[in-house]
């Protein structure tokens, strides 16, 4: 049986004077995907060394749903990733992620190698197979939009993945209020390094969580494609005006983030990367 590896990494760790700060996000969001996701886990993420972490999945889908996801939390931190697709060595039920070994970690090991040689932090799948060009493109692709995303954009496809996500899973509200008040530490940090003056540094958007919870089951029942020749883009009518409800601001200011982050186009590519790895092709390789 074949398995999914990642392996991740901290991009520039040094460049926050306070480590704690990194690692304190990295582990909390660690520990919820851990949990949230914990269906299509096989062994959970664990960190192996300082910012290395590794973990083991079922299957493509649900490391990269994980990896998508973590992503999307940790902002502004960034990792690179490699996802391998193999099989392993030994399946003893108590060792840890860090203590397995095998085909699939192998090549998630090239993977991330790979990524590093690059110097980007992008997604590097390696199925040994000839769909792993197409697959890392597509990721490229998607990550070149997010590159300068600023703070509020990163929010918003938060609450829209959260309202709409890949998969439906289970999420608590309360975690996000404690993400994004030890993600400000970690803005602070990078305003300082970057030479910034306190003042010019962006203010945390004020978030209804009670509202957010209420609105999470509103959009997540959008019908799959039908067999048509394009993706149908991964958002529904009426997300933008909640999620201005959500963040007390006006629905024309979430559009104008919306469309200068490219969200609705990023979010879409992602549904075509998760789809595509959920195909039966992969069962024959």
């Amino acid at each position: 049986m074949k398995y999914a590896a990642i392996m991740f990494d901290v991009v520039e760790s040094r460049k926050y004077y306070d480590r704690y700060d990194v690692q304190n996000v990295l582990m909390g969001c660690v520990d919820y995907l851990n949990t949230i996701y914990g269906q299509g886990i096989k062994k959970k993420v664990v960190s192996s060394a300082g910012d290395e972490f590794q973990g083991l999945f079922f299957d493509l889908q649900a490391a990269f749903l994980y990896i998508k996801k973590l992503q999307l939390l940790i902002y502004p931190i960034k990792i690179r990733c490699g996802i391998g697709y193999g099989k392993i060595k030994y399946d003893v039920e108590e060792w840890t992620s860090s203590a397995f070994d095998g085909e699939a970690y192998y090549l998630a090991r090239d993977a991330i190698n790979a990524v590093k040689r690059k110097k980007s932090n992008v997604i590097c799948f390696n199925t040994n197979s000839k769909y792993d060009r197409y697959l890392n493109e597509f990721c490229l692709s998607t990550q070149q939009i997010r590159l300068r995303q600023p703070q509020i954009a990163n929010i918003i496809e938060i609450i829209s993945d959260i309202m709409l996500p890949l998969k439906d899973s289970w999420e608590d509200i309360s975690f996000y209020s404690w993400l994004l008040d030890n993600r400000y530490k970690l803005l602070e940090q990078e305003y300082w390094s970057m030479g910034y003056r306190r003042q010019e540094s962006q203010e945390m958007p004020v978030i209804n969580y009670e509202m957010l919870y209420e609105n999470r089951n509103l959009y997540n029942a959008k019908k799959d494609d039908k067999l048509s020749f394009y993706m149908d883009e991964f958002w529904v009518r009426g997300m933008s005006t909640e999620i201005a409800r959500i963040m007390n601001t006006s629905r024309q200011n979430i559009d104008r983030y919306i469309i200068s982050a490219r969200i609705k186009e990023r979010r879409t590519r992602d549904k075509a990367i998760f789809d595509l790895l959920g195909e039966d092709i992969w069962k024959t390789i």
